[in-house]
């Protein structure tokens, strides 16, 4: 090594130029990398949500699809909910599946109702009222609504003619007369509640009592009709 130095080598000389690709040239503007153009950039709430609890939650609303909960779920649902208007609004309470929890768990459907009755979109959850099966639970579940809530009268005498129509459209002899005592029921209760305009839906009301004379709660709902009626003159 020390011979090779003692002849002065220049090895600059011998050194070559590294072969690099020509680079492209972008003629364009390169907009996207403009920060301006990040239009509708939104923030996802849910990363401040204690993820804890939305697992508990999620979960437990699932299981009110299938099964009635019990009291210690029931109790937690209600402690976490009625707090937290983030877990809320990320639940997984749907419209889809509100029938099916109305069967199985009608206090779990009425508390998530009442607690989502501010929100946007509270209005499509009343819809599907008057687009499932009529039942002792939905009939019962729309009183406490009502002695709860503001309904409007439009919409009250909109359900019951729904009621009205699902009656006098089921086959069977024995359920059907089952639901017209339900719904008898339900009916006289928001007449004596003045839940809605009597004259607005006078004439179902007196057909749907001609057409089920025969049930023992009808005669009854007949009567205070004809005695509404009557005092409207």
């Amino acid at each position: 090594m020390d011979k090779i130095k003692s002849l002065n080598i220049d090895f600059a000389q011998y050194q070559t130029d590294c072969l690099r690709p020509i680079p492209n040239i972008v003629l364009s503007d390169p907009s996207w990398n403009d920060n301006i153009l990040l239009m509708n950039v939104q923030w996802n709430y849910t990363l401040e949500i204690n993820q804890d609890k939305l697992s508990q939650v999620k979960e437990i609303i699932q299981k009110t699809c299938t099964t009635e909960i019990s009291d210690e779920e029931q109790r937690l649902l209600f402690d976490y909910l009625s707090n937290e208007k983030d877990l809320l609004k990320n639940c997984g309470f749907t419209c889809q599946r509100l029938p099916i929890i109305i069967e199985k768990n009608k206090e779990i459907a009425h508390f998530l109702l009442i607690q989502i009755c501010n929100l946007d979109g509270f209005e499509e959850f009343l819809e599907v009222f008057i687009q499932i099966d009529v039942t002792q639970n939905t009939l019962e579940l729309f009183a406490q609504l009502f002695g709860e809530l503001k309904l409007p009268q439009e919409y009250i005498t909109q359900y019951i003619n729904y009621c009205i129509d699902f009656c006098n459209n089921i086959k069977e002899k024995q359920q059907q007369n089952k639901l017209v005592r339900f719904v008898s029921v339900f009916i006289q209760q928001m007449l004596k509640q003045k839940a809605f305009v009597t004259k607005d839906i006078l004439t179902d009301l007196q057909a749907f009592c001609i057409e089920f004379s025969k049930v023992g709660e009808v005669s009854k709902l007949f009567k205070l009709v004809k005695l509404l009626e009557s005092a409207t003159q």
